[in-house]
């Protein structure tokens, strides 16, 4: 049994309203370039699209670290709209942002969120030549449910097996870390969540080849020391995912990878606080801390 479909709609409906207003009142950075709805696949799908951004007056032989954001929506809501302000913030410091959407569910389900994200990174591996991006500096980050397809192209990025459970291309991309913002990586059905993930999954996902790989440490069993470092977000009162921030901090830990956690205890800070609120002053410092682990990552 699971949710009806139309409710869960309506919830995410009443999200993006939300969501639409709070982005209203927003200043947006504006000393960037802003290079918007690319097409990463010819399909004409308007959700097969990414932007480009990085600051103005960069010379174009110049060779900028790379951050690719995918973002949150509980898999069924939002667009590379959603996370926009947020990645022009990552620009601002010294980045080429490649912001990308994907197809939502109920329309597909994760495995195809995770090949249209993969696509893009194929599409970005071949055109970063056209920006004044650094190939060696490659990095990959994704709140709530992008924080998920995040941990994931990971993952099914230096693993073989991987990739050919879930059928995705390689990307041709060495991604050196990543940032998990609040992410939900580990699917298996349980509580209430029985009820909405089956139309994550697709109701007979039991009997796909990458049935295997829904929980992060699964994910990790195969790629052991190949998966790259990992700095993680959560805050006090990040009800949705704190306790899978904890856990999947945890596992990398315990499997030697090189990790950081970062824990907010602000009561007004929530789930993906820096992705909502980029002009925050602890959201700014979490930002930040983001940036300099990818720089010093190896």
């Amino acid at each position: 049994m699971a949710f009806p479909v139309s409710l869960i709609e309506a919830f995410w409906e009443m999200d993006r309203k939300m969501d639409q207003k709070r982005l209203e009142g927003q200043t947006y950075p504006t000393d960037l370039e802003e290079i918007v709805d690319l097409e990463y696949l010819p399909t004409g799908h308007k959700y097969h699209k990414l932007d480009v951004y990085y600051p103005k007056g960069t010379a174009k032989n110049a060779k900028l670290p790379v951050i690719v954001d995918i973002h949150g929506g509980g898999w069924f809501y939002g667009d590379k709209e959603l996370n926009k302000n947020y990645c022009l913030h990552l620009a601002q410091k010294g980045f080429v942002v490649f912001n990308i959407s994907y197809r939502l569910c109920p329309e597909v389900t994760m495995a195809d969120q995770l090949s249209d994200c993969m696509s893009a990174l194929c599409f970005i591996s071949k055109h970063l030549q056209d920006y004044p991006c650094d190939k060696k500096r490659i990095f990959v980050t994704g709140d709530s449910a992008g924080g998920q397809l995040a941990a994931f192209v990971a993952g099914a990025n230096v693993s073989d097996k991987i990739r050919k459970a879930f059928d995705v291309p390689e990307t041709g991309l060495k991604i050196k870390a990543i940032g998990l913002v609040s992410p939900v990586p580990y699917l298996e059905p349980h509580g209430a969540m029985r009820f909405y993930l089956p139309y994550v999954l697709g109701k007979k996902y039991k009997k796909q080849d990458w049935a295997k790989y829904i929980n992060f440490d699964k994910i990790l069993c195969v790629t052991k020391k190949d998966y790259p470092p990992t700095i993680l977000f959560t805050s006090l009162t990040d009800v949705i995912a704190n306790s899978a921030t904890k856990k999947a901090y945890k596992e990398l830990k315990d499997r030697g990878i090189k990790t950081k956690y970062n824990f907010v205890l602000s009561p007004k800070l929530g789930h993906v606080y820096q992705v909502l609120q980029p002009d925050d002053k602890t959201s700014q410092k979490a930002i930040n801390e983001m940036t300099k682990f990818f720089l010093k990552s190896k």
